[in-house]
């Protein structure tokens, strides 16, 4: 069914208007809420007529000292109500607005019913349907629900004494004078008393001082909660589904930050599938939507490529747009010419500008001439890289780092230099990859690392990197990942290829 709050007419401030408009200002997730809610009553009403068939077998068996005929004519007909309203809810699958109605009407006076016969003993379970109100639906429901158990229990409560149905204290009622009871067990008053001698004006008053008065009373006192509860209810529901839209877009807004982050970073491989002097790949998998985590590589000029690992401090949307800066101004810098350790210096000053987040980023920023296989890389704090040299294993090169980027303004870096011959392969990771932790918070570490590199160690990178992928899951064992993990690896053939 449609639901819509525009071209809403004004209604009348009726109880049936305010209902009509309720309607049509109820949200999909109340609108759900009610369907459901109008299914659970039709099945209450369905083991309420269960317990009233019950109640007619055991007046039968004289368990009840109750006329056996009152109790049949009144039981029979509350279950005729109940399952024709259970049936009549299920027929329309609870997607009817005015079904509710009709089921909290249909409860009510069936209780009111059975109270005209039973009295006392079920006078406690007037307060079911008023309960139900507040849990599925809303205040102005609960404000009818109430209003009418109010009026039919009045009527039902008065039609039982004055027909002489139920059992009434006779303190309400006023005897000829001389009259003398004796009441053997189960005897009716009409049996003992005409009832055309009784002052019913009289028994009206005192009905209403003994009996009626003081359950309206306590009645009404929880009738008034349970409305403010039902009201606090539906505002939650409404806070809720505001809460949750509110995730929903957030979520989305993640996914399109998280898309658009995977896209500036360069992931179309092959990568330069002109130059077969190396081959190339590296991978991010973030421990978050977005991440604080990027790769980089691009030529300096047609012999020089420049080759970026680097981890910004914590995790989410902060790191992702530090991360964005970050290899921005990396990526210009080192456009302009110098060495790594040059490069390294006027990024550190430029980001420790305005830094108020005082996040930094580690970084390990490598410029290998092509041709030749020499390279100088500078650490900012970075992991150790990992070097393998042809028809060898991958090593770690260990060797002392320079504090990360962005953490003092005005530092100095350290060049080292380095040669790769053909065949040769270089790793680069972040502390995400040795410092993934399974459900025994064990670290997966550089050995167990060293060993997933060396699986195939004379691999193309993209198998290379897809084997430590593959060792790290196989330890952590579906843990949450709690941090970023991305890795480059290339392999160097030399000019003569």
């Amino acid at each position: 069914m449609k639901k819509t709050t525009e071209g809403t007419k004004k209604e009348s401030k009726t109880f049936v208007g305010k209902l009509r408009e309720e309607f049509l200002h109820t949200t999909e997730t109340l609108w759900n809420n009610e369907v459901q809610a109008n299914l659970f009553v039709a099945r209450i009403l369905l083991y309420t007529a269960v317990i009233a068939f019950i109640i007619i077998v055991l007046s039968v068996l004289h368990v009840f000292s109750i006329s056996n005929a009152v109790m049949m004519r009144a039981l029979t007909i509350a279950i005729i109500e109940m399952m024709a309203a259970a049936l009549i809810c299920f027929y329309f699958k609870g997607e009817k607005p005015w079904l509710k109605i009709l089921l909290m009407t249909a409860y009510v006076v069936v209780l009111a019913r059975l109270h005209m016969v039973l009295g006392h003993n079920i006078v406690l379970c007037l307060v079911f349907p008023v309960a139900l109100s507040v849990r599925y639906y809303s205040r102005p429901l609960t404000s009818y629900v109430s209003g009418l158990t109010v009026i039919t229990y009045l009527l039902a409560s008065w039609y039982g004494i004055t027909h002489a149905i139920t059992r009434v204290d006779l303190n309400m009622v006023e005897l000829p004078g001389g009259t003398v009871l004796e009441f053997p067990e189960d005897t009716q008053l009409r049996n003992v008393i005409d009832p055309s001698l009784i002052d019913y004006n009289k028994l009206f008053i005192r009905f209403l001082q003994h009996s009626f008065l003081p359950k309206f009373i306590l009645f009404m006192m929880i009738a008034i909660i349970c409305a403010l509860i039902a009201e606090r209810g539906r505002q939650a529901i409404y806070a809720q589904k505001e809460e949750t839209e509110k995730t929903e877009r957030l979520a989305t807004e993640l996914d399109l930050a998280s898309n658009i982050q995977t896209n500036v970073l360069p992931n179309i491989f092959p990568v330069f599938p002109d130059r077969k002097e190396f081959s190339l790949h590296a991978s991010m998998t973030p421990a978050k939507e977005v991440g604080g985590d990027f790769y980089d590589f691009f030529f300096v000029d047609d012999d020089h490529i420049a080759l970026v690992m680097a981890d910004v401090s914590g995790k989410g949307i902060p790191a992702a747009l530090f991360m964005m800066v970050a290899r921005t101004i990396i990526k210009n810098r080192t456009m302009m010419g110098g060495s790594p350790s040059e490069i390294l210096h006027d990024v550190n000053d430029q980001l420790c500008e305005g830094n108020v987040a005082e996040l930094f980023v580690t970084v390990w920023l490598c410029i290998l001439e092509i041709s030749t296989g020499k390279g100088v890389a500078a650490n900012a704090g970075h992991e150790h890289p990992v070097l393998r040299r042809k028809g060898d294993e991958y090593a770690l090169v260990v060797y002392k780092h320079s504090p990360a980027v962005a953490a003092i303004e005005g530092m100095r870096f350290k060049d080292h230099g380095f040669e790769l011959k053909p065949g040769d392969s270089i790793f680069v990771y972040t502390d995400g990859v040795a410092e993934a932790t399974n459900s025994s918070d064990e670290l997966f570490g550089t050995d167990r690392m060293l060993d997933a590199l060396n699986r195939d160690p004379d691999a193309m990178p993209e198998q290379v990197l897809k084997n430590v992928l593959d060792g790290v899951n196989e330890f952590v064992r579906g843990a949450e990942q709690f941090d970023d993990l991305t890795m480059l690896g290339l392999k160097y053939f030399g000019p003569e290829r």
